[in-house]
């Protein structure tokens, strides 16, 4: 990895494998490791900005619109945005560095920030993995009243959020990972480490 990068930001939509990529990055290079979600989690106990505080979170995604769902999701997004830039922030200039991951991310939101040591990377779902991550990862919608309400609002927030990541990527020309169904976690991760090489071939 070029040597001066302090800050890594891993973006892209919920079940993508932000998390995993993540987690092996920091223990390759060292780095500590949060996500926004936690960040998230730590502001909603100053101030009430959880859109599922009232839910069951199952039931969030069955009694909602989709275009509700997606409004819930910018604004607590922009509700954590602050802390989360300046986290970056304290890491690009003196803190030990960091690997950030998360959903809350968005090539927009870092187009003014300095990157001289920090690098982005994009995860983006190729067609039908979304759909798949779903599905496989039954205990998320088990116990759910209604199973497939849940599933088709779930997946289509994530479909939205997909392609407004991918839509920013392209405009602003940021490096990003497709992520197709045959695509293991090792190969993931060696796409990865080109990229931070500075080697995307």
């Amino acid at each position: 990895m070029a040597n001066n990068v302090k800050v890594i930001l891993i973006g892209g939509s919920p079940m993508i494998g932000k998390t995993t990529l993540a987690t092996e990055l920091a223990l390759k290079y060292r780095y500590n490791c949060i996500s926004t979600d936690d960040i998230g989690e730590i502001v909603q106990t100053i101030i009430d900005i959880n859109p599922m505080k009232d839910f069951d979170y199952r039931e969030y995604y069955i009694k909602n619109s989709v275009e509700k769902l997606i409004k819930e999701t910018l604004k607590y997004h922009k509700e954590i945005w602050k802390p989360i830039k300046h986290l970056i922030e304290i890491h690009s200039e003196w803190s030990n560095p960091i690997i950030i991951e998360g959903w809350a991310l968005y090539p927009k939101l870092l187009r003014n920030i300095d990157k001289s040591n920090i690098k982005c990377l994009w995860l983006i779902a190729g067609e039908n993995v979304l759909e798949k991550r779903i599905l496989d990862k039954k205990e998320f919608y088990k116990g759910a009243s209604n199973k497939e309400k849940m599933i088709s609002n779930y997946l289509k927030r994530s479909k939205w959020h997909n392609k407004k990541i991918y839509d920013e990527v392209v405009e602003l020309d940021d490096d990003y990972i497709m992520i197709d169904k045959d695509l293991t976690k090792e190969e993931l991760v060696d796409k990865a480490m080109q990229l931070l090489s500075g080697n995307s071939e």
